[in-house]
């Protein structure tokens, strides 16, 4: 089952307002999800890992990128079911989650 909350703009506020805790996210652009990625070592947090997608993406049109994410106990079991999902559904990994495809 795919992350339960709507996409929403990718913005500087929206990461401010995203949980200051465990789970995971997705990165959406085109109505489509790009990049599946998870929160869950030491310290990380959604929020913390957001901004970070957000600062590495400077190259990337920002404009068009959307974002969700849900808090999960397990964000490692969370990530790797919904890799899976996708995966099943598309015959491939996320754009950004595959190093050979990714943009240059």
């Amino acid at each position: 089952m795919s992350i339960k909350s709507q996409s929403l703009p990718f913005t500087p506020s929206l990461i401010e307002a995203a949980p200051d805790t465990v789970g995971v996210f997705a990165l959406w652009q085109n109505g489509g999800v790009i990049y599946l990625g998870k929160a869950c070592a030491g310290s990380a947090t959604i929020r913390k890992a957001l901004a970070e997608q957000f600062n590495a993406r400077q190259w990337s049109s920002k404009g068009s990128l959307r974002c969700s994410w849900e808090v999960a106990d397990d964000p490692d079991r969370r990530h790797s079911e919904l890799l899976r999902e996708f995966e099943a559904a598309h015959h491939c990994a996320p754009l950004w989650n595959d190093p050979q495809r990714l943009p240059t």
